[in-house]
């Protein structure tokens, strides 16, 4: 894992990417690393964190049950 700082000045997590097998979603490993994640973040004094989701997927819902809103989207069309 990483901290970079953001564009307004302040040290900034960067996405860690892992994934669930669909067979074992909401039994909580994605929670459980999500949470670890965020741990490590602020352990090591990260003030924000960059997520990059697909916008009402499996990761988004996970983060919004976890309490964190969003600042914006960016669209990428799909190749």
């Amino acid at each position: 894992m990483d901290l970079r700082p953001h564009a307004i000045g302040c040290p900034r997590l960067l996405p860690q990417y892992f994934a669930v097998l669909p067979e074992t979603r909401g039994q909580g490993p994605g929670r459980v690393l999500g949470r670890a994640r965020m741990h490590w973040g602020r352990s090591h004094g990260a003030a924000c964190r960059l997520l990059q989701t697909e916008a009402g997927g499996a990761c988004d819902r996970l983060c919004r049950a976890e309490g964190l809103t969003s600042l914006g989207f960016i669209h990428t069309p799909r190749a």
